[in-house]
């Protein structure tokens, strides 16, 4: 019987290495003749651009036109990136998905469940692994600070500190956590041990 593809995402705040991460994971898939592909959100479609305005400040969105920019972005993701990749057999790696939106929009106003219920009303593929990389914000802060000038909307220490929280509120007992602070060797190590070969 034929292999199924996996669908895994890797979830977590700024600064916590889920982009070289999920490279990284990619790589080790590559050598063992797996053929997987990085797939990210926001994505590099029309929606994601008009995100990645909004995230560097250069793009003012109500917070209703944001939460719906983001769905209406994973839709793109999900239709063209994610469901096409899984059926053509290779296997998925998705640096931030619906929790990240749940996480990061979540405020007194909309909580992160309220929005975590809005995606799963979609009927988005459910990731088969959920790793969050768990780092201390400062931390963070300190990585993020050390690798380019400009920080986005996002990436200050009261905002981060509120989005780990909220993370913590919306991610399904499946999740499996792992120490961001750790080297990257003894991280992917972690996150292999979890995937059967």
């Amino acid at each position: 019987m034929e292999k199924m593809a996996i669908f895994i995402v890797f979830e977590g705040i700024d600064g916590s290495g889920k982009s070289s991460t999920s490279i990284s994971l990619q790589k080790i898939f590559e050598e063992k003749k797996i053929p997987s592909i990085v797939h990210q959100e926001p994505t590099r479609f029309q929606t994601g651009q008009r995100l990645r305005q909004f995230l560097s400040g250069n793009l003012n969105l109500t917070p209703q036109e944001e939460l719906q920019l983001f769905i209406d972005d994973r839709k793109e993701s999900v239709k063209l990136n994610i469901i096409p990749t899984l059926e053509s057999g290779i296997n998925v790696i998705l640096d931030r998905y619906y929790f990240s939106t749940a996480a990061y929009q979540g405020n007194e106003t909309r909580s992160p469940e309220s929005i975590l219920e809005l995606n799963l009303k979609e009927n988005f593929p459910v990731p088969d692994y959920l790793f969050y990389l768990d780092i201390d914000v400062e931390v963070a802060l300190k990585r993020i600070q050390s690798n380019r000038n400009t920080l986005d909307r996002f990436e200050t220490k009261e905002k981060l500190e509120k989005i780990r929280g909220n993370y913590r509120k919306i991610l399904p007992n499946t999740t499996i956590y792992i120490d961001a602070t750790q080297s990257q060797d003894k991280i992917l190590k972690d996150i292999l041990s979890h995937i059967p070969n």
